[in-house]
């Protein structure tokens, strides 16, 4: 397994995720326990739902 940290917003998160789920590619959004905002946090919360369901499981 190889890893690929996203350092930014939510929503650049969003964008990455999207890309790689388009060009099916597998992959997790995990909660990095990081210090964020409640408003980001509901914001990764509703990513990692999001991508969870439409990504199959390794």
């Amino acid at each position: 397994m190889a890893k690929i940290e996203i350092k930014g917003s939510p929503e650049e998160l969003e964008r990455v995720a999207t890309f790689l789920a388009n060009n099916n590619i597998k992959f997790d959004v995990v909660n990095d326990y990081g210090n964020h905002s409640l408003e980001d946090l509901d914001k990764y919360a509703d990513l990692i739902n999001k991508f969870s369901t439409t990504v199959p499981e390794k």
